[in-house]
C-alpha cells in the first residue's frame, strides 16, 4: 500500500507540475485579479476559480481517485457514491460529498488531522480536481487510475508446491455424551 501511495505520488508530482505550469499561463477572461484574490482562505471565490467556482461540477465529475502531493506530502482522495476517503498527514479521513451549490467534502479524520476536513470543489475537468478547504489549504490533484485489474499478474504459481511434510493425522474427538 505505502508503495502503492509513493508511486501514484511521485505520478501526481509530475502531473502537479504539469497542471501548475498550465495554470500559470493566465486566462483568457480579460480580467486581472487584486492582490489577496484567487487564494484559499476560508471558503472559496468565484475569482479563486476564475470565475467558475466550482458551478457546474457534480458528483458524477469527481468521482474517482485523486492523488497529488500539495505541499511536498502525498495525499490520495477518492469519491465515490456520496462518500469520499482521504489519505493525507498521516491520517486517513472518512466523510461524505454532498451536490449542493458547489460539491463539498465534509471529512471527519483519524490522529486529530484537521487541515483537510470541509471543503468545496473548486474545479473538476476529469484530469484535474482542486479543492479549497476551510483551513486556507488548497490541493490541486490528478487523477489516479481508476480500473479495476481485470487479470491476475503473469509468472505466479499455478501447482502446489512439492516436497512438503506430511501432516499428522488427527486426534479421536471424545463421543458426545
Amino acid at each position: 500500500m505505502v508503495r502503492t501511495l509513493i508511486r501514484n505520488g511521485a505520478a501526481a508530482v509530475a502531473a502537479l507540475a504539469a497542471a501548475t505550469a498550465l495554470t500559470a499561463c493566465g486566462s483568457d477572461s480579460g480580467t486581472t485579479a487584486e492582490p489577496g484574490e484567487g487564494t484559499a482562505s476560508g471558503s472559496p471565490s468565484a475569482s479563486a476559480t476564475g470565475g467558475h467556482g466550482g458551478h457546474g461540477v457534480t458528483l458524477a465529475d469527481v468521482e474517482g481517485t485523486w492523488t497529488g502531493a500539495p505541499d511536498g506530502k502525498p495525499v490520495s482522495l477518492t469519491i465515490g457514491q456520496g462518500q469520499a476517503v482521504m489519505l493525507a498527514e498521516g491520517s486517513i479521513c472518512q466523510g461524505t460529498a454532498t451536490q449542493g451549490e458547489h460539491v463539498e467534502l465534509a471529512l471527519t479524520c483519524q490522529g486529530g488531522a484537521a487541515k483537510r476536513t470541509k471543503g468545496v470543489v473548486e474545479s473538476a475537468d476529469g484530469k484535474v480536481l482542486v479543492v479549497a478547504w476551510e483551513s486556507g489549504a488548497r490541493d490541486t490533484l490528478a487523477k489516479g487510475p481508476d480500473a479495476a485489474p481485470t487479470a491476475l499478474p503473469s509468472g505466479l504459481p499455478t501447482a502446489f508446491p512439492s516436497g512438503l511434510p506430511s501432516v499428522p493425522p488427527l486426534p479421536s474427538l471424545p463421543p458426545t455424551p
